[in-house]
């Protein structure tokens, strides 16, 4: 920023990473085929493959330079490379809490919601008692990791989400714990049933929003193999939000239970816009076919109650506040994954403001943080919110 005094930054996407053994030591021994293995495999040359293994099944296969920057080259690569201007692209604060306030800091992020990595596998466990077991045990190993950090970090609850009674037991759960987020699966097609609205009623009377992140269910994420793969896999991941809001607003859960938030992590923002007026324009076009009747048309139930994270992609996931309101963007990093902006938020930003000339200052400290503090309002982070503002806005007038 051109000043000293920056804006009030939230990311609504980053991760923690949590001991690769976690539910293998903490799983029962009944349940504990189900648990998520992470193996690494001599393949020959002096190559490792690294899986994530649920019994026989492999659920998740990474290459071993995946924490290689986006960049395209190791840490040590690109700062040889850039040497006349060194910029320390190493996330050390990862694996280690003590360093994560560091890269924080250094990246000018004041709070973080945190989402899990090898718990993103849970969502893949099959066998109902032990997807509800894993739950607990990342939710309960989670809260204790993050307690130092607690007004910087805020956990969000992974939901078992195969079962409604398993569901709303464990919302119960961790709201009782302190929890500000409730994460459920995306893939599963079902989310026009009202038995959801329990869930959905707890957490709009609680003002706990729920959050989708890419990735977490038990889907295929590799559909595509072949020439392309990697790029059609990663952008059709939004596909999944754009049918569960979808389904969310024409089966009436959303409308019937008009205090949820919902969030939806690492899956853009911009083509928010035009989902709405799709949904209005069938909505009008297939009337006689439509069930049930809404209340508010989708597109008002989408300004009301959806909300996407951007991060990269700061143009037209911006504009799009034209058509869905200002509201619904919040700003993420995916710290510490590399497709995400860290170390180079303040660029990123930069270029928000620079490819979105009639954003208003107020505007931008909305979505880099002010949206956030109003649905995540258990994360008590307003008080600071405000005092930056109130400097920053100062400063820049």
């Amino acid at each position: 920023m051109n000043t000293h005094k920056r804006p009030f930054v939230f990311s609504c996407d980053a991760h923690v990473a949590e001991p690769n053994d976690l539910f293998v030591v903490k799983m029962p021994p009944h349940l504990r085929a189900h648990a998520p293995v992470f193996v690494e495999e001599d393949v020959g040359n002096g190559k490792i493959r690294r899986l994530w293994k649920i019994g026989d099944r492999v659920v998740m296969r990474f290459l071993t330079d995946f924490p290689t920057h986006k960049t395209g080259k190791t840490d040590a690569e690109f700062q040889m490379q850039a040497a006349e201007s060194v910029v320390d692209t190493k996330r050390r604060g990862a694996r280690d809490l003590s360093l994560r306030a560091a890269d924080m800091e250094r990246d000018g992020v004041d709070a973080e919601l945190v989402f899990p990595t090898a718990g993103l596998l849970v969502a893949a466990i099959q066998d109902r008692e032990a997807q509800r077991v894993a739950s607990e045990i990342w939710n309960d190993w989670v809260w204790d990791y993050t307690a130092p950090m607690r007004d910087r970090l805020i956990p969000a609850a992974i939901i078992p989400s195969h079962d409604f009674d398993d569901a709303l037991a464990e919302c119960k759960r961790t709201a009782e714990k302190g929890f500000a987020a409730f994460c459920l699966y995306e893939g599963l097609n079902n989310y026009n049933d009202p038995r959801w609205d329990p869930i959905f009623a707890l957490a709009g009377e609680m003002g706990i929003p729920i959050v989708f992140h890419t990735g977490f269910g038990d889907i295929d994420i590799r559909p595509l193999k072949g020439p392309g793969a990697a790029l059609y896999n990663y952008v059709r991941l939004m596909n999944d939000s754009v049918d569960i809001i979808t389904q969310l607003v024409a089966g009436g859960v959303l409308d019937r239970n008009p205090k949820a938030q919902i969030l939806f992590a690492e899956h853009s923002a911009g083509w928010l816009w035009s989902l709405a007026e799709r949904m209005d324009e069938a909505y009008i076009g297939h009337a006689n076919s439509v069930e049930p009747k809404l209340s508010r048309m989708p597109s008002q139930i989408v300004r009301d109650q959806v909300h996407c994270s951007l991060q990269n992609d700061v143009g037209s996931s911006v504009a799009a506040r034209s058509g869905v309101g200002l509201e619904a963007l919040l700003f993420a990093t995916d710290y510490p994954h590399s497709e995400g902006t860290f170390p180079f938020t303040n660029k990123v930003i930069e270029k928000m403001r620079e490819q979105n000339p009639d954003l208003t200052a107020e505007e931008l400290v909305e979505v880099l943080g002010g949206n956030a503090v109003k649905i995540f309002p258990r994360a008590n982070l307003r008080p600071t919110f405000e005092a930056r503002t109130r400097e920053f806005l100062r400063e820049l007038h």
